[in-house]
C-alpha cells in the first residue's frame, strides 16, 4: 500500500531524530518525564527490525496515566513530531 503524502513528510522529519541513551523525553498528555534507557532491537518477518526503547519513568503523575516502559522507536519519533512528546537530547548536533 503506498503512503501517503502526509504521512511520507512525517518520516521524512523523523529521518532527523536521532534517540541516544539518557535522553530526556516528556509525555505532554501525561505530564510524565523519562529517561531512555536501552534500546532493544526486535526482528520482524513483517516489518524487518523493530527497535524498542527501555524508558525510566519519573514518578511525577497519575499513576493511571503511566505511560508504558517499553516504546517502539518510530512511533515514538513521531509523537515528537506531532507534539506528543518533549525530546531533550543528551548530544549536541
Amino acid at each position: 500500500m503506498p503512503m501517503s503524502a502526509e504521512l511520507e513528510q512525517l518520516r521524512d522529519l523523523t529521518e532527523h531524530i536521532h534517540l541516544n541513551v539518557g535522553d530526556v523525553i516528556v509525555d505532554l498528555i501525561t505530564d510524565y518525564a523519562g529517561t531512555l534507557i536501552k534500546k532493544v532491537r526486535h526482528i520482524s518477518i513483517e516489518y524487518d527490525d523493530v527497535y524498542v526503547w527501555e524508558i525510566r519513568w519519573f514518578e511525577n503523575g497519575d499513576p493511571h496515566l503511566r505511560p508504558a516502559d517499553y516504546l517502539e522507536e518510530e512511533g515514538m519519533k513521531l509523537s515528537i513530531v506531532a507534539g506528543t512528546y518533549e525530546w531533550c537530547s543528551v548530544k549536541r548536533d
